[in-house]
């Protein structure tokens, strides 16, 4: 299977050490007694979803500023297809092809096309309206299907019908950050 997906930043080398460390108190507590046992390479698809934003000008902006232009800006989400969160794309990170991908390392999309640019368009209109004013008209321009890279370190054994521990670290050294 040939995918489209962000390139891999970080090593397996790289991931081992970072799964090692287990990460924070919160981690640590939930890992003690745990070892590191596995290390695989999993591919979760992604949806790029470019909007079209259309404001027009308010009748306040009319009358008092004589505003008459339509702003247009292009706007990217990237949604992700299992959980279904969506998220701004301020800098689109390259994409690359990878070929002869094993079915069993990729995890195709549980959530449809329509819930995720519902979503997206739910996001896309608070932060407009937030930092924009009005509510602009969004349109669909494109959707692209993207698979992002992990690393997944199991801890203790891994078999069927055992609890396995596990941390999933992404292999495109992207991260998500939350402003308050």
């Amino acid at each position: 299977m040939d995918i489209r997906m962000f390139p891999i930043k970080v090593d397996r080398t790289a991931a081992e050490q970072k799964a090692k460390e287990k990460g924070g108190l919160l981690w640590r507590a939930v890992f003690s007694g745990s070892e590191l046992s596995e290390m695989r390479q999993h591919f979760i698809e992604f949806k790029l979803i470019t909007f079209e934003a259309v404001s027009r000008p308010t009748i306040v902006e009319k009358l008092l500023f004589h505003k008459k232009e339509i702003r247009k800006q292009t706007i990217t989400m990237l949604a992700n297809g299992s959980t279904g969160s969506v998220a701004w794309v301020e800098n689109m990170p390259d994409i690359v092809t990878l070929q002869d991908v094993d079915e069993t390392c990729v995890q195709l999309s549980d959530k449809s096309d329509n819930d995720l640019i519902r979503r997206g368009r739910k996001i896309a209109l608070k932060v407009i309206h937030r930092f924009a004013g009005g509510i602009p008209e969004l349109e669909v321009v494109r959707i692209e299907t993207v698979f992002r890279p992990y690393w997944v370190a199991f801890y203790g054994d891994v078999a069927e019908g055992k609890k396995v521990r596990y941390k999933p670290i992404p292999a495109d050294a992207c991260d998500s950050y939350r402003s308050f």
